[in-house]
């Protein structure tokens, strides 16, 4: 595999952005509220992600099907990259998305964080305008490239996706990274010859004539030989204390999880009329009637050993290229039965 090391300082730099995303330095430790209420309801402090984004779905869909019966869920919402994991590290939150890498290097700084049900397959995409000249992100070295933050599980993931092809994503690339919004502004100014963006928007630009020329699923199948729709962007993740003393909270909130997926895959159609809370107008049709065939493997129903071999294969090329130190001696991640 033609994984390229990266230098001392660079390697440094990069797990300073890691740190950063996580927000290990200054978390204040708050005390947990999520678990088992007075009535003996199961209650949880959740994520709810907000529109643009693929999770966005997520909570309708559960309160719209009824999914939470007597799990007493708050949802509660981030800013950004970094803002919810953050929360969880400080116990604001009991339950987060948490990327492997991000959850390795939160051990490495002293935060025990556990991955425990599916949240995303990776869903992101490699761009171009629809007369750009250049076809394949090899096209793009040395141009500007639009990208999510350094801090986030879609840049990590296309940083390794381009290293087990040989490729150096940092040094290789004119970089833009930044919220999601402004790189979709640079884009749309033709400011960048391309951007590397997440769902829904990469559907959102494609519904607009843009040219998708790469997924970093792709990249990754073509450097790993794994099933390109595999790799996983992050899980839902939780700290190991509250794992280990709210089971019955943490199998309940991967089964609420897993049966919105189940729902999705069963009528993907579903998120085309959801197209609101992903931020979509009605005069977007062609992209509303791409979200089916587009994101419906975003959101996987499978956790275990197949989830585990590729959370695993990711982690030994993030130690391979200096984005984490090492593989964990105990890796930050576990099966739980459906509730």
């Amino acid at each position: 595999m033609p994984v390229r090391p990266l230098t001392t300082d660079r390697r440094t730099v990069l797990r300073a952005a890691l740190l950063g995303a996580t927000g290990l330095a200054t978390a204040p430790l708050l005390g947990a509220c999520g678990g088992g209420a007075a009535d003996g309801r199961l209650t949880a402090r959740i994520e709810d992600s907000g529109a643009g984004t693929a999770s966005s779905a997520i909570r309708p869909i559960a309160e719209d099907n009824d999914l939470l019966g007597d799990f007493d869920v708050s949802w509660i919402s981030g800013s950004g990259p970094g803002d919810v994991q953050n929360k969880l590290l400080s116990r604001a939150l009991d339950v987060a998305s948490f990327g492997p890498l991000g959850a390795v290097v939160a051990g490495e700084a002293g935060s025990d964080v556990v991955l425990f049900s599916p949240n995303l397959t990776n869903h992101v995409r490699w761009l171009v305008p629809e007369n750009s000249p250049y076809r394949t992100p090899a096209d793009l070295r040395g141009r500007r490239v639009a990208t999510p933050p350094n801090n986030s599980d879609a840049f990590r993931s296309t940083q390794l996706a381009a290293a087990v092809n040989g490729t150096d994503f940092t040094a290789d690339y004119e970089l833009f990274p930044g919220a999601v919004l402004a790189g979709l502004a640079l884009f749309d100014r033709g400011d960048v010859d391309a951007i590397v963006t997440i769902e829904p928007n990469a559907t959102r630009l494609v519904g607009r004539g843009a040219r998708q020329i790469a997924t970093v699923g792709e990249q990754w199948a073509q450097g790993t030989g794994e099933d390109p729709n595999s790799l996983i962007l992050n899980g839902q993740g939780a700290v190991r204390s509250f794992v280990d003393a709210e089971p019955e909270t943490v199998r309940a909130a991967a089964d609420l999880r897993v049966r919105a997926h189940e729902i999705i895959r069963e009528r993907p159609q579903i998120l085309s009329e959801l197209h609101e809370v992903y931020g979509f107008t009605a005069d977007e049709r062609p992209a509303i009637e791409l979200l089916p065939q587009r994101l419906r493997d975003v959101y996987p129903v499978e956790w275990g050993e197949t989830a585990f071999a590729n959370l695993r294969r990711q982690v030994e090329v993030a130690a391979q290229v200096g984005l984490v130190t090492a593989l964990p001696a105990e890796l930050p991640w576990i099966e739980v039965s459906r509730a």
